[in-house]
């Protein structure tokens, strides 16, 4: 008897496949919007430290 070079899979296996697929893409999109909102979150913190040292310079200068 001739053996199936893969072993045969099931059918749900087949039948959740699209749905796996779409799960994949959904996970995708998410990590890229979790990036976006790092490194808006980055670029926020990073203004809000640049508007401390400006208020820091101010304060100085006013002296």
């Amino acid at each position: 008897m001739n053996q199936p070079s893969r072993p045969r899979r099931g059918f749900w296996y087949q039948v959740w496949r699209p749905f796996r697929a779409v799960g994949r893409g959904v996970v995708r999109v998410l990590e890229f919007f979790e990036l976006i909102s790092l490194v808006v979150n980055v670029g926020r913190g990073a203004a809000w430290l640049f508007r401390g040292a400006g208020n820091v310079v101010a304060r100085v200068s006013d002296w």
